[in-house]
């Protein structure tokens, strides 16, 4: 299916999600934290003819410098419109379904937290799950109800900073972590020199995380700078929006294999199916758009528009928008390369200006690089109403940040240059490359009676080394000096677009399959297929371990996944 860029009648015959009643939330809240509104209140006011169906997540504001506030991981039931099937067509058809499904505080997707430089979030993750039970053979994936908490994309302490409080601290045995019935403190001192911008948290237990953020239990972070002068208008309206997909086995994902093998839903924003957006003619919003979805990447094109990116993974681009529309969906670098397709755990944050035409448009998810994906319509969004005069924000006032000054050859070569060539990769158990023998009481990888992946040995490591997935006793550690420069380069065995992540520190991309790009700043780059990447980091601030993986969490459970140990 194509896109036009021609606007529809608002007239067309639509088949309109229900409202969720999910706007109030049911949540742990305690001193030094409020109840606000994003930024912006927004132009699609009292004279809009149409509803605005887009769910908006709880958003809980830091006070005299400090958020505290209780997460608990529960299972509940909530009913959701869900389609079963890909939607090309519009309108498309969806099931009201009830769910029952893990979750923060008994709701699909928690709290928007937002927090300025140099604030203090404190949370207490309180595991309310029922016990573990046996559900394979596999044994390190028989522990879906223990979890952790990753504050994805923040530059923070990882590890425990005092007894019994824990910074960004993932590195749990798949049998440890948060065990049923128990809490762990989080306690997080943003920087006072922090990016501002979007980030996310979710479980991270190696060997749940897939099912866990497959059920919703996930949530946005915004780290604001006063300074900032980019988005000052209060007519502009900021909007958090998840794009998720679920995957249901008569409405539960109790299992690692219902959430590689059960029926995947279409595209939900915020958990809606297709909702409806609606702005004023010549309305800007401010949109952060967050994969939270475990594989799939989502490509987008509002048709008719063009939606101005500035800032990818929190990071602003240098005084400059990256125009995304049906034009430039497929272009960056070369055919393998995703564009301006969001990778699991990819955040876009983007203005968009209404058209001045009324009518609908179509918000699509574009079919991205070696996705088993077709082309989606996620959205709708209705221009209607009397009209706006907002001019977009300029360019020019995007913030720059000491941590973001590139990284030159000469710095590189000051910290003592070294480089690192890494591997991420799904092979057969026989696979030479494969290290031999396998321990036998080890689990490198699921038997053909488990039903699934069966065979397949998901791993990262060093080029020209045997491969070792995470659980087992031999994997390898990356071990990297505090305050050092390096730069890695990873590569993709296969033909999926592997997103590679790495905690703590943002990346610095230059090169692309050995070629040179336009630099730019990430924390989850997708690998080209059969290719690679290559970027630089400087391990700054903090000491301790932590990880890097593929976000494909269903990947990362299996085995692709390396400790990083920085020492000072």
């Amino acid at each position: 299916m194509t896109s036009s860029n021609s606007p529809e009648s608002a007239s067309q015959p639509f088949a309109q999600p229900r409202r969720r009643d999910a706007l109030q939330w049911m949540f742990g809240l305690t001193a030094g934290a409020a109840v606000l509104p994003l930024a912006g209140c927004g132009g699609s006011g009292s004279d809009a003819a149409t509803e605005d169906t887009l769910p908006e997540p709880q958003v809980l504001t830091a006070a005299n410098g400090k958020l505290e506030l209780e997460l608990t991981a529960q299972y509940t039931t909530q009913a959701l419109d869900i389609a079963l099937s890909q939607a090309p067509a519009y309108p498309g058809v969806s099931t009201r379904t009830a769910t029952y499904l893990r979750s923060f505080n008994g709701r699909y997707a928690a709290p928007t937290l937002v927090l300025s430089q140099g604030d203090t979030l404190r949370i207490l993750l309180n595991n309310q799950l029922p016990p573990n039970t046996r559900q394979t053979g596999v044994g390190y994936l028989n522990f879906q109800n223990s979890t952790n908490l990753h504050f994805h994309g923040l530059h923070v302490d990882p590890r425990e900073i005092r007894p019994g409080v824990f910074g960004d601290y993932v590195v749990d045995t798949a049998e440890g972590g948060v065990l049923p019935g128990q809490t762990r403190q989080h306690e997080l001192a943003i920087p006072s020199d922090h990016t501002n911008g979007i980030y996310w948290y979710h479980p991270h237990l190696h060997g749940s995380s897939n099912v866990q953020v497959s059920s919703g239990m996930f949530g946005a972070i915004i780290i604001r700078d006063p300074s900032d002068r980019f988005i000052t208008s209060s007519d502009i309206r900021e909007r958090v929006i998840h794009v998720h997909k679920l995957n249901l086995n008569d409405g539960r994902t109790d299992s690692f294999k219902d959430s590689v093998n059960a029926p995947t839903s279409a595209f939900l924003l915020n958990g809606a199916y297709q909702p409806t957006i609606v702005m004023r003619p010549g309305e800007v919003q401010n949109w952060h758009l967050i994969n939270t979805s475990s594989f799939y990447p989502f490509n987008p094109v509002l048709d008719g528009h063009t939606l101005w990116g500035y800032a990818k993974d929190g990071n602003v681009y240098d005084r400059r928008f990256k125009p995304m529309n049906a034009e430039t969906t497929g272009q960056f670098g070369d055919a393998h390369w995703p564009g301006n397709a969001l990778f699991p755990g990819n955040r876009h944050s983007l203005v968009v200006k209404a058209s001045d035409t009324p009518g609908t448009y179509y918000l699509r998810a574009m079919k991205a690089p070696s996705s088993e994906v077709d082309e989606e319509i996620v959205a709708r969004v209705v221009v209607e109403g009397s009209p706006m005069s907002i001019p977009l924000p300029s360019a020019s006032d995007l913030p720059r940040y000491d941590d973001h000054i590139p990284i030159t050859d000469q710095e590189l070569a000051d910290h003592g240059g070294k480089q690192r060539n890494l591997v991420l990769a799904v092979l057969n158990r026989d696979d030479e490359r494969v290290m031999k023998p396998i321990p036998e009481s080890e689990d490198w990888f699921a038997p053909p009676e488990e039903g699934f992946m069966a065979d397949s040995v998901f791993a990262a490591g060093s080029v020209g080394r045997k491969l070792i997935p995470f659980q087992s006793s031999l994997t390898v550690t990356q071990t990297v000096a505090l305050n050092a420069v390096e730069e890695w380069t990873i590569h993709s065995l296969n033909g999926y677009p592997h997103p590679f992540h790495i905690h703590v520190n943002d990346s610095y991309v230059v090169r692309i399959n050995g070629n040179p790009v336009t630099p730019f700043w990430a924390d989850t780059i997708p690998v080209p297929i059969n290719g690679n990447v290559t970027f630089r980091m400087r391990f700054s601030d903090f000491s301790g371990k932590f990880v890097w993986h593929c976000h494909a969490l269903d990947h990362e459970d299996m085995g692709m996944m390396q400790l990083v140990d920085v020492v000072a």
